[in-house]
C-alpha cells in the first residue's frame, strides 16, 4: 500500500486533492493509495525523506493569494534533496461551519478560524457576509479549525473549509465563497527524481537560483531558455536569509519554471548547462509531469 503524506488533519484541502488525483490521473489506475495527515510541513517533509510515506502533497501557489512562499522556501532547502516529480492543479471552494447546535445563522458568528492563505483568499467574502467586528483566528489548517469548531461548544465561532471537513466533523454549512477561479497548485514530492518525464505530459522543471551579483545577471538567465525557444512559466525573486545583512546588498533567491526537461531534450539539457555558468548556485528542484 502506498501512502501520500499531507500537511494537516483528515478533511484537509491537501488530502482532497490527494484523493481526487489518485481517484482521476491514468497514472495512479490500479494501484491503492492511502493518505496521512502531519501537524507541520516540516514533519511531511522529514516523513517523505525518511521514507515512511512514499510521497507528500505540497500547495505552492494559489491563483488568487500567490506563491505560499514559507512552503517553497522550506522544500528548497531541505538536505539531503527532495523531488519534485508531479504537478496537479485543482478548484477549491471555502465554507463556513459550525456546530449546528450552537449557530444557527451567519448573523451570530464572530470568530471564524481557518488557515491564514484561506482567510486571505477570502476577505473580501469574509468582509461582506459575517459581522462587523468579526475576529479572523489562525489555524494551522483548514482541517484542524474544523476540528476545533467542532469540539466547543462556544456561541459564536466557527470555521472555514472544505466541503469534506463539515462532513467528517458533523458541521452546518452557512456560506459558501463563490469567488470564480480559485484553484491551487501543488506539487507531487519524492526522494527520486523522474529523470524522463513522458513528453506527452507536458513535462515541467523547475529551479532555484542565487544568481551572481552584477550587471545583466537576469539578462543572462533568462536567455539561456529564450535563445533555444524554451518558455518560462514562472519568474519569481525572494530575499535569501543566508548572508544577508544590513549592511551589505541583500542576496535573493530567484525561482524559475520552464517547459521541458533536460533529461528529455538537448536543448532543455544545454540551457541548464548555461544557467550554471551565470548562477552562483543551481539547484533542480525537479522535472515532472503536469
Amino acid at each position: 500500500m502506498n501512502t501520500i503524506g499531507f500537511h494537516g488533519a483528515n478533511g484537509a484541502y491537501a488530502e482532497d486533492a490527494i484523493l481526487e488525483l489518485t481517484s482521476n490521473h491514468p497514472s495512479f489506475a490500479n494501484h491503492s493509495f492511502t493518505t496521512e495527515g502531519f501537524d507541520t510541513m516540516a514533519e511531511l517533509l522529514a516523513n517523505v525523506q525518511r521514507g515512511t510515506v512514499r510521497h507528500g502533497l505540497i500547495p505552492i501557489e494559489n491563483s488568487l493569494s500567490g506563491t505560499l512562499h514559507s512552503v517553497l522556501e522550506l522544500f528548497a532547502k531541505q538536505e539531503p534533496r527532495l523531488w519534485v516529480v508531479g504537478e496537479y492543479t485543482c478548484s477549491e471552494s471555502h465554507y463556513i461551519m459550525a456546530r449546528g447546535d450552537v449557530v444557527t445563522d451567519l448573523k451570530d458568528i464572530m470568530e471564524i478560524q481557518s488557515h491564514p492563505a484561506i482567510l486571505e483568499q477570502c476577505q473580501d467574502f469574509l468582509d461582506a457576509t459575517l459581522p462587523e467586528g468579526y475576529r479572523a483566528v489562525l489555524a494551522s489548517n483548514t482541517a484542524t479549525a474544523a476540528e476545533q469548531v467542532a469540539n466547543s461548544d462556544e456561541f459564536g465561532i466557527a470555521a472555514l473549509a472544505g466541503k469534506r471537513a463539515a462532513t467528517l466533523h458533523n458541521l452546518t454549512i452557512l456560506g459558501q465563497d463563490s469567488t470564480p477561479n480559485n484553484i491551487t497548485r501543488y506539487w507531487l514530492i519524492s526522494r527520486h527524481p523522474v529523470l524522463q518525464p513522458d513528453r506527452h505530459m507536458s513535462p515541467k522543471s523547475s529551479f532555484a537560483l542565487v544568481m551572481k551579483n552584477q550587471t545583466g545577471a537576469l539578462h543572462r538567465v533568462c536567455a539561456c531558455f529564450a535563445l533555444r525557444d524554451i518558455n518560462i512559466t514562472k519568474l519569481e525573486s525572494r530575499p535569501s536569509s543566508r548572508n544577508i545583512t544590513s549592511a551589505s546588498p541583500w542576496e535573493y533567491t530567484t525561482y524559475i519554471d520552464i517547459e521541458g526537461a533536460p533529461g528529455n531534450e538537448e536543448n532543455v539539457k544545454r540551457a541548464v548547462e548555461n544557467l550554471v555558468e551565470f548562477t552562483q548556485k543551481c539547484i533542480h528542484l525537479g522535472s515532472y509531469p503536469r
